[in-house]
C-alpha cells in the first residue's frame, strides 16, 4: 500500500472530533481508546492523559492513548492504561504497521526520559499479535500476562435462543434454564437507586471474598462520563427486590463484562446468569459481535471456568513494562509504598525478580 509520511503529535482539543470517528470506525476497536473512557479515567484515577495520534496528510492514521502520574518521591508512572488492566496501546486499521511503528517509535523516545520510573502498555486482544514488534521498541524490562476470554455472539435472527443455547457448555446452559424458570424479572438498573445496588452488592460481595472493591467514586465517575447508549445496567428482580446486576460497556461491536453482583443468598437460584443470558440476547438484536468477560489470571481457574461455560475463547494478552535501573531497584525495596504511590496504576510485576 502507497503511503505518505506520518507525523506523530499529542492530540488537541480541535482533533478530537476527528479522533472519536477514526476510534469508532474501526471495527476491532474497544472503548478503552475512546474519549469519554479517557474522562472516566480523569476522574476515577487521576493523571494527566496524553494521547498521541499519527498523522498521513494531515488525517488520522493511528492513536495510541496513555496516562502519567508523578509523585515527588517516586518519579512518573505511565500506563497506557490505568485502572484495572485497562487495554492500551495502538489503535491503527489493520494493516498499516508503519501507523504502529511511528506510533510506538515515539512513545519509546517518551519512556527513555529520566523522568518516566515506570511505564506500563496493556495490549489489547488484537494489538497481542504484534508483541514482538512493541518489544523491539519499547524493550520492556519485565512482561505480564493475563488470560483474555470472548465470547462471539452469533448473528441477530430466526431462533437465536436456541442458537445462544447451543454454544454454551452444558453445565452453564443448564444454570441459564434453571434460571429462566424461577420468576425473575429484567429491569432497567441505571438509576440511582440500580446504581446503589450495584455498587453495595459489589462492597458485600468483594468483601466477602477477600478482595478490594472499587470505591464508590469510580462508579460515580463511570455513570457521569460513559454515555448512557453506551452504557447499560442490567437488574435482576424477585418479586420486585433486586438480587443480581450487571454493568456492561457497549462500543463499537463489544460488549464489556465490567460489573458482576449477586445477593449471595440468592446465588443458587443463578439471578447473575439471567441477567447475562438476557444481556447477551439485547446484545446480538442490537448487532455486537463479541462479548468480552476480561482478563482472568492463570490463578483463577474457578472463574475461568464460569467463563469458558459461556463460550468464551481464550485470548492472551500482554502487559509490556519498562523500568528504569534506578527505580526497580527501589521499588523491590519498597512495592507497598510505589503501589500507595499509584493507586490504580500498573508498577511492576510483584512476581518478577
Amino acid at each position: 500500500m502507497n503511503r505518505h509520511a506520518l507525523e506523530v503529535c499529542e492530540l488537541t482539543a480541535d482533533r478530537e472530533s476527528d479522533y472519536a470517528g477514526f476510534v469508532e470506525r474501526l471495527s476491532d476497536s474497544m472503548i478503552y481508546a475512546s474519549l469519554p473512557y479517557r474522562s472516566f479515567l480523569q476522574r476515577a484515577v487521576g493523571g494527566t492523559p496524553r494521547y498521541l495520534v499519527a498523522l498521513r496528510d494531515g488525517r488520522i492514521a493511528g492513536v495510541l492513548p496513555y496516562f502519567e502520574r508523578s509523585h515527588p518521591d517516586f518519579g512518573t508512572v505511565v500506563n497506557s492504561l490505568p485502572w484495572y488492566g485497562s487495554h492500551g496501546g495502538c489503535v491503527v486499521a489493520v494493516d498499516d504497521d508503519e501507523a504502529r511503528s511511528s506510533l510506538l517509535s515515539a512513545f519509546a523516545a517518551i519512556l527513555v526520559s529520566d523522568r518516566v520510573s515506570f511505564a506500563t502498555t496493556i495490549l489489547t486482544h488484537a494489538e497481542s499479535a504484534h508483541r514482538d514488534d512493541y518489544s523491539h521498541v519499547l524493550c520492556p524490562t519485565a512482561t505480564d500476562t493475563r488470560v483474555g476470554q470472548v465470547t462471539r455472539l452469533p448473528d441477530d435472527g430466526p431462533q437465536v435462543e436456541q442458537r445462544l443455547e447451543a454454544l454454551l457448555r452444558q453445565k452453564t446452559r443448564n444454570l441459564v434454564r434453571k434460571a429462566r424458570m424461577q420468576g425473575f424479572e429484567l429491569a432497567n438498573g441505571d438509576t440511582d437507586a440500580g446504581w446503589r445496588f450495584l455498587y453495595e452488592t459489589h462492597l458485600e460481595n468483594l468483601t466477602a471474598m477477600g478482595g478490594r472493591p472499587k470505591p464508590p467514586a469510580h462508579f460515580e465517575a463511570m455513570r457521569h462520563s460513559i454515555p448512557v447508549g453506551w452504557r447499560r445496567v442490567l437488574e435482576t428482580r424477585l418479586a420486585g427486590t433486586p438480587v443480581a446486576s450487571v454493568l456492561l460497556f457497549k462500543f463499537n461491536k463489544t460488549v464489556e463484562y465490567v460489573t458482576p453482583v449477586v445477593k449471595r443468598e440468592y446465588r443458587s437460584m443463578q439471578p447473575l446468569s439471567f441477567a447475562i443470558w438476557h444481556g447477551m440476547l439485547e446484545a446480538v438484536g442490537e448487532g455486537y459481535r463479541h462479548w468480552n468477560w476480561g482478563g482472568t489470571w492463570a490463578s483463577q481457574g474457578t472463574l475461568h471456568h464460569f467463563k469458558a461455560g459461556w463460550a468464551a475463547a481464550d485470548l492472551p494478552y500482554y502487559y509490556l513494562v519498562r523500568a528504569t535501573a534506578g527505580a526497580l531497584s527501589a521499588w523491590r525495596r519498597q512495592p507497598a509504598e510505589w503501589s500507595a504511590a499509584f493507586p490504580y496504576y500498573y508498577v511492576f510485576p510483584h512476581d518478577a525478580t
